[in-house]
């Protein structure tokens, strides 16, 4: 909250005269301050309109309001109260702004509704038209600059709209849209208002100060709308200079014929709308949101936004709709802990989905180089190897501390070439094959825990990320991979797969290439997953080694879909550069587009070895992940 607003009064009120409303807290000196408000919460929606779970309080029954200021004679908006849950805004524009309303507002007097058009399903868009957009941005200023929910009338909608109103004890309702889109069935006898499109209509109408902006990006616009402010609307209307030709009007329609899908204006009435009303007066909520909102360009999250703005709660626009992906982000998010954390949108995967990652964001570690995600925020470049020695790869032919600072050297080589963050790595081979069976009969020597886990706080403390190798003979990766569940309960700890080292019955090491199916990595893949949920870790790598398409059977059935990891399949042959590109290239071919690529360079192997520029140069598309053995 702006320290300066704690020194007057809030003054909103709309009145019935010219200018119907003053927006702001005056302070001694006389300053206005905009005006700011306060988050409660709510759970009264139809199902599906609301995907809300509670965090760390179990008193999901208690509701409040923060009352807005007045007469006793003025009626007032009043805010939900602040409380730590998390929620999703979702299931279309209808849905989501009714499930805003119902998490940020208790009491309203007023309210903005948007009817969209009717529309062709077959022809439906991902983006809005210009038309579309233009009441959007519209109907979003006059909700933000009011302080008011946004309701979006869609076919279907029209009994929880009007619920919503009751609820809220909505008399006046601003009016934007075609008719036909649903609002008259949700509205009622309740005042109505013709939603104001160009800047004399918003301030004799509303009190708000409008001025024009830029139709994109929509939901950025709409974000940075404050309350009693000067709004930069998208879409208003630009009135012609002084002298130019009016621009020519469409012919009234008759009576009862079918109204042009366009916004509404004060001069143009659709079908169906009572006579132009004056807005009544009423007081707005008092105190600012501490919630926090997280959104990404999706359209049918604008109402959702544009209610968000109106009950002050800070709204985060972010890349990629995962609030673990940026350490901003995850910032913002630990601020707001105590306020409520919510995200508008379909593409955040739902209620249970939004509130994992965000119990990662707010109580796990970050990974090396910040965030919670392993790509895209960061590209690796790994040292390959056993600790007992240089015969198994670079990470043993020196001792602990020289390897991670050779790590970090060969990372840095690697930055001038790439835009992300170049972290540095270590590929631990965590068990080994053998040409002896052993005693447990499986060909493949276990490495102790006891043995790696300096290396593992090592690592941690030196910002490097580690995997855990696995080259299983005879044994399940799940089976060996549950060994070393330890290890896999540090955050900066992921893990490999390497068929090549998966032995069938009566195979041995280096008589074939060995092989594992789709459904065996599936569920070591499911059991790390569950492992990285139930601990609260940010996401893991999960590498799969291939150098030949008979590795992996079945890839086109590997699942893909866990969200606590982060895929990579790692080409890892040798020879020359012509050869190894074309096996990139053919391994590449029907790879899920959820897989990060990876690639190996062989110091003594290769012929000759490809330099970090050459790297990231020739190999397309950049490898995220590239280790050196």
């Amino acid at each position: 909250m702006n320290p300066a607003c704690r020194l007057g009064r809030l003054d909103i009120l709309v009145r019935s005269g010219p200018v119907r409303a003053r927006v702001g807290y005056q302070s001694k000196d006389g300053t206005v301050i905009p005006a700011s408000s306060s988050l409660s919460f709510r759970r009264c929606l139809a199902a599906g309109a609301l995907s809300l779970g509670l965090v760390l309080s179990g008193c999901a029954g208690q509701t409040g309001a923060a009352e807005g200021t007045g007469s006793p004679d003025t009626p007032a908006v009043s805010l939900a109260q602040a409380r730590e849950i998390t929620g999703v805004f979702d299931g279309g524009a209808g849905a989501a702004a009714l499930a805003a309303s119902a998490a940020f507002f208790t009491s309203s007097p007023a309210a903005v509704i948007l009817a969209a058009p009717p529309s062709d399903p077959a022809a439906a868009s991902a983006e809005p038209s210009a038309p579309e957009a233009a009441a959007f941005g519209q109907a979003s200023a006059a909700a933000a600059g009011l302080g008011v929910p946004l309701l979006v009338a869609e076919p279907g909608l029209e009994d929880q709209i009007s619920a919503e109103l009751d609820r809220l004890g909505t008399g006046a309702v601003i009016l934007y849209g075609d008719p036909n889109g649903g609002w008259p069935a949700s509205v009622g006898k309740r005042t109505r208002v013709p939603g104001p499109e160009d800047a004399e209509s918003f301030r004799d109408a509303l009190g708000l100060d409008a001025l024009p902006a830029a139709a994109e990006p929509l939901v950025t616009q709409i974000a940075a709308m404050n309350r009693g402010t000067g709004l930069a609307v998208p879409g208003l209307d630009v009135p012609a200079p002084q002298g130019s030709e009016p621009a020519t009007e469409p012919a009234p329609e008759p009576a009862g014929s079918e109204p042009a899908a366009q916004p509404a204006s004060p001069d143009k009435t659709p079908v169906g709308r009572d006579a132009a009303e004056e807005l009544p007066e009423f007081s707005a909520a008092e105190e600012e949101s501490g919630a926090v909102v997280l959104a990404t360009e999706d359209p049918a999250s604008a109402a959702a936004v544009a209610t968000a703005r109106a009950a002050g709660a800070e709204v985060r626009m972010v890349d990629t709709a995962d609030p673990r992906a940026d350490a901003e982000v995850i910032e913002v998010l630990r601020n707001h802990r105590e306020g409520g954390i919510y995200a508008a949108g379909d593409a955040f995967g739902g209620e249970e989905n939004f509130t994992a990652q965000s119990d990662v964001a707010l109580n796990a570690s970050e990974l090396p180089g910040g965030g919670q995600t392993v790509f895209p925020g960061r590209r690796m470049v790994a040292l390959y190897g056993h600790p007992s020695g240089g015969s198994l790869g670079v990470l043993g032919e020196q001792g602990m501390a020289e390897t991670l600072q050779r790590a970090k050297e060969t990372a840095a080589q690697y930055q001038p070439h790439s835009e992300e963050p170049v972290i540095p790595a270590l590929e631990i081979i965590t068990t080994v094959a053998s040409s002896e069976a052993g005693g447990d009969g499986d060909f493949s020597d276990e490495t102790a825990v006891a043995d790696l886990l300096p290396w593992i706080e090592a690592a941690e403390a030196a910002g490097v990320y580690v995997v855990l190798d696995l080259q299983p003979g005879y044994s399940t990766f799940l089976e060996q991979a549950i060994r070393y569940e330890e290890l896999l309960k540090y955050p900066h700890v992921g893990l490999a797969l390497d068929a090549e080292w998966r032995l069938a019955p009566g195979q041995r090491h280096l008589e074939q290439i060995g092989s594992v199916d789709a459904a065996e990595v599936n569920e070591t893949a499911a059991w790390l997953a569950g492992l990285t949920r139930e601990n609260v870790l940010p996401q893991k790598l999960f590498m799969l080694h291939q150098f030949s398409l008979s590795m992996i059977h079945n890839r086109d059935q590997l699942d893909v879909s866990h969200g606590e990891l982060a895929v990579s399949l790692h080409a890892d042959g040798h020879g020359t550069p012509g050869e190894k590109l074309d096996t990139w290239n053919v391994l590449r071919a029907g790879l899920q587009p959820e897989i990060w690529p990876g690639w190996k360079n062989f110091y003594d192997e290769d012929t000759p070895m490809l330099t970090p520029e050459q790297t990231y140069g020739q190999v397309e598309p950049k490898p995220w992940f590239i280790s050196y053995q």
